[in-house]
């Protein structure tokens, strides 16, 4: 379902964006970002997908990553995955920045498979990222060290959805994977897009923000299938229902009345959701400094349930992913 966009310039933390339409598949709603003029979309930042590389893993935990280019920035999304041939695959728990040309060793990793290597295919995705329940564990133990600190969070995750025990997130997205293959493809992607705010049975859960269009376009399949497509599919086995506004009917004349009235209904629902966004954005943020590094801030930043980390360059927020879980 698609609806119509609005010119409304947001402000507060999502200050610079815009909303754009709204889609919705099955629980997940999605409301697209968009950069007003005053937000100039920085191409020295380059896509994850196709400049950086996991070099190797030394130890259990510790994660070499390089940027592939001699010239721009690479900022490693929050909580990606890495898929490893015949080897237990990690995540990290937090932002890394990697200058042109640098490499980084990043010791607080999590290793999110307890045992043996290969369950998790290559051919699926080159990336995830962390599933929406699982976020707000991982940001909590960055700076810690300990390749086995998330077993018991994705253990308990997998519960949640009647797989048996352990610490391997593989138990979930080898048998779901094709549950959540098609959100990439019902959810598009609109030219000049930067972000987007992400909505479970009308909840907003996530607001992620890529410096240009171009990252977007890599990063955001990724987020929606792992990280709010899982989170959508709790949803469903929590019984969470989705908040869809009802057509009225009565007293319909012909097709174009109904077509009229449908285009009503959606422009309410997608107004109804902009307002949330507005009201999160606008809400008293904490934000503490948690490094700089190449002229850039990594800052963390909570309010209520919400957490999240995003990169400022000056007073521009040039990457953010904020988020909070209601399937709990």
């Amino acid at each position: 379902m698609h609806s119509t966009e609005t010119s409304i310039n947001l402000t507060g933390l999502l200050a610079g964006l815009m909303p754009g339409y709204l889609q919705s598949w099955g629980l997940l709603d999605v409301v697209a970002l968009h950069s007003t003029p005053s937000r100039t979309e920085d191409t020295k930042f380059l896509s994850p997908l196709e400049h950086m590389k996991l070099v190797r893993v030394p130890t259990y935990g510790t994660l070499i990553l390089q940027n592939l280019s001699s010239q721009g920035v690479v900022i490693v999304p929050m909580h990606v995955g890495f898929f490893q041939v015949g080897a237990q695959n990690h995540a990290t728990s937090h932002i890394v920045i990697l200058g042109a040309g640098r490499t980084q060793e990043v010791k607080d990793c999590f290793c999110i498979q307890q045992s043996q290597g290969g369950f998790l295919k290559e051919a699926q995705q080159r990336f995830i990222i962390l599933p929406l329940a699982l976020r707000k564990a991982a940001l909590d133990k960055r700076g810690t060290v300990g390749y086995a600190r998330l077993w018991q969070d994705i253990d308990g995750y997998n519960r949640r959805y009647g797989i048996a025990r352990g610490g391997h997130l593989e138990r979930f997205l080898r048998p779901y994977f094709s549950r959540l293959l098609p959100y990439r493809h019902a959810l598009e992607i609109e030219p000049g897009q930067v972000g987007a705010a992400y909505f479970i049975a009308g909840k907003l859960v996530g607001v992620e923000v890529a410096p240009n269009s171009a990252y977007w376009e890599d990063i955001e399949p990724i987020l929606t299938i792992y990280c709010y497509g899982s989170a959508a599919l709790l949803g469903e086995r929590r019984n969470m229902q989705a908040v869809r506004q009802a057509i009225d009917v009565e007293g319909l004349s012909d097709i174009d009345d109904l077509a009229r009235r449908l285009a009503e209904t959606r422009e309410q629902e997608h107004a109804g959701r902009v307002k949330l966004i507005e009201e999160v954005s606008g809400q008293a943020w904490d934000f503490s400094v948690e490094a700089e590094t190449q002229g850039l801030r990594i800052v963390h930043l909570t309010h209520g349930e919400w957490a999240g980390q995003m990169v400022k360059d000056g007073q521009n927020i040039v990457y953010l992913s904020a988020f909070r879980d209601v399937t709990v």
